[in-house]
């Protein structure tokens, strides 16, 4: 059995805890807050289980194997350094620092320790997703053209971090894991207009290695809440709508290619591709249900996740790179 504490108990934690207690191979038994109150719901709902407004008291505890990260992001470097160095193993909820520097810092502390630091990068444990890879990975999209990705709604706005680090995120950690790169160059321009100097709708362009582009529109101001992704091939073309919950994944057989290569427009000939919309058959199951079984396998194994220290902070690089374009008006900004 893994005993789990969880650190922050806000909008995302309480979903954290009722997943990791549905596992038979983990138990939530210590849970902190600052705000008493929400401990005080987290008792009634979890008779029995501890709690602390001092985290510092989580890992003083010999009881404790691992520890999850649910609090504000500026937060996290400390927090996660302190329990790596207490020997605890971390899921964190993304993103997993706010500067490149603190999430290289805890990727070599965790390899010091031995211990597994884990991101929650939730849609890389979605079945549409995977189930999207698997299509990239066999050749039956062709060649990748674009992806893009819509992720909007009004309301529910942080007061940590802006629009592109609380949604963008889950869209770049989606592109990376798909194309299996990272990109190489990002171009982005955003406005503030409900608070001033805190973006909250962005349109970000990324470049990758192979070619492909990558682009993202994200906003907190939008009455239309959307949460697509879409990947263009050569051979076919997929959607993903994580809102829809009958057929979240769509594929278009209809693509377009060069037939042949070619010297002058004379001998220019494209190539169509008409087929037919289908809706594959994706497993049903809850993404962070998935998340949380592969964190306790990973402490139980010894493996790395697949959402680990350094996918992290691969995110947190391109995170950075776009803030640095938002203030240059979209001037491009290198990836390193």
């Amino acid at each position: 059995m893994v005993n789990i504490a969880v650190i922050g108990c806000g909008y995302w934690g309480p979903n954290l805890i009722r997943n990791l207690n549905q596992l038979q191979e983990a138990a939530v038994v210590m849970i902190c807050d600052l705000d008493p109150e929400k401990l005080k719901k987290m008792e009634k709902l979890y008779p029995g289980v501890l709690t602390t407004q001092d985290y510092a008291k989580v890992l003083e505890s010999p009881e404790i194997d691992a520890v999850v990260v649910s609090t504000q992001a500026a937060t996290h470097y400390q927090i996660i350094k302190d329990a790596l160095s207490a020997d605890k193993d971390v899921l964190s909820e993304k993103p997993l620092t706010i500067l490149n520097e603190e999430a290289e810092e805890l990727i070599k502390l965790a390899r010091e320790r031995e211990r597994i630091l884990m991101v929650s990068h939730t849609f890389l444990y979605n079945t549409a997703v995977r189930k999207m890879k698997e299509y990239i990975d066999d050749g039956r999209l062709g060649k990748i053209y674009y992806l893009h990705a819509t992720r909007t709604h009004l309301g529910l706005i942080r007061e940590d971090v802006n629009a592109v680090w609380d949604l963008a995120a889950h869209d770049i950690s989606i592109f990376s894991f798909l194309l299996q790169m990272q990109p190489k160059i990002v171009s982005a321009v955003g406005g503030s207009y409900l608070e001033k100097n805190r973006v909250d709708v962005a349109f970000i362009t990324l470049t990758y290695p192979n070619g492909a582009i990558g682009n993202i529109h994200v906003g907190w101001i939008d009455s239309n809440k959307v949460r697509e992704v879409v990947v263009v091939g050569s051979k076919r073309r997929l959607l993903f709508d994580d809102l829809n919950g009958m057929e979240p994944l769509r594929v278009y057989e209809k693509g377009v290619t060069v037939e042949r290569p070619y010297s002058d427009f004379g001998e220019f000939k494209l190539l169509l591709r008409d087929g037919d919309i289908i809706s594959p058959k994706v497993e049903s199951a809850e993404p962070l249900k998935l998340e949380c079984q592969h964190f306790i396998h990973c402490i139980q194994t010894r493996e790395l996740p697949l959402t680990d220290g350094v996918n992290g902070l691969n995110v947190v690089k391109v995170l950075n790179a776009v803030d640095r374009s938002l203030k240059g008006n979209g001037v491009p900004v290198e990836i390193r």
